[in-house]
């Protein structure tokens, strides 16, 4: 379909942080100085109207004035099933694969609270994720930072013997990964791409590393993070999930 990609549309009192939150003290970096432009570029919110059928989808529900519980949909598992074989090649996937969440960050924890306990170290890569930071602290984990390095060519990439170091002296179970690296994103390398790649599998020599899916779109369709957890755990105390 033809989409537009260029029309200047004015979200200010449309519920849009990446204008609205530019206040001073606010959540957001500082406004800009007086007769200059703002360009919301400090949010990961994309700054293109939503695809009409979209839209047309929710106008033509909201007609409908009951709002109750519901349950997931063939259609929703359809939808992800489709998605994932027609974007990744996945074949044989299933709805029991499928768990529903509340948004990205309620599923890190989700994630996190099978894998590993309350109290535990987790390891991140810095600069961070100010919602990783939050749901991570509230939640009762604690963050271990491996901060990303600036290669020869301008890109920044993990250190896998920083972390490597980091998961061997803070006895790490679980490390979540952003790809890519938010809020880096205008000038990072894919996760695991050039020179070190392969470097988690080092970590095996301090026990069994396993991938449990976290999806986390953060820039595109192929955009995500994912839990890297130690199989040799103890059962893990699978408390409530507090909100930010």
């Amino acid at each position: 379909m033809k989409y537009d990609f260029t029309s200047i549309i004015d979200r200010h009192g449309k519920d849009a942080i990446a204008v609205d939150g530019l206040v001073p003290g606010g959540h957001g970096p500082q406004p800009p100085k007086e007769g200059f432009d703002i360009i919301p570029m400090w949010v990961a919110d994309m700054n293109f109207p939503t695809v009409p059928t979209i839209t047309q989808a929710i106008a033509q529900r909201i007609q409908h004035p009951f709002f109750g519980y519901f349950a997931t949909s063939d259609d929703y598992y359809n939808a992800i099933i489709h998605w994932q074989e027609q974007r990744n090649g996945v074949t044989g996937l299933t709805k029991e694969c499928i768990g529903y969440e509340n948004g990205v960050l309620g599923g890190v924890i989700s994630a996190l609270n099978v894998l590993c306990s309350k109290g535990d170290n987790v390891l991140l890569h810095s600069p961070t994720y100010i919602g990783f930071t939050g749901c991570l602290t509230n939640n009762g984990y604690h963050i271990v930072h491996s901060p990303l390095v600036k290669d020869e060519a301008g890109i920044y990439r993990m250190d896998f013997a920083d972390m490597e170091k980091k998961i061997v002296e803070n006895n790490i179970h679980a490390t979540v990964f952003c790809s890519p690296p938010h809020p880096l994103r205008p000038g990072v390398g894919a996760l695991g791409a050039g020179k070190g790649h392969g470097a988690v599998s080092k970590a095996r020599r301090h026990g069994r590393l396993r991938r449990d899916l976290v999806r986390h779109h953060s820039g595109g369709p192929q955009a995500h993070s994912h839990a890297v957890h130690l199989r040799r755990r103890p059962p893990a105390h699978r408390g409530p999930v507090r909100p930010l």
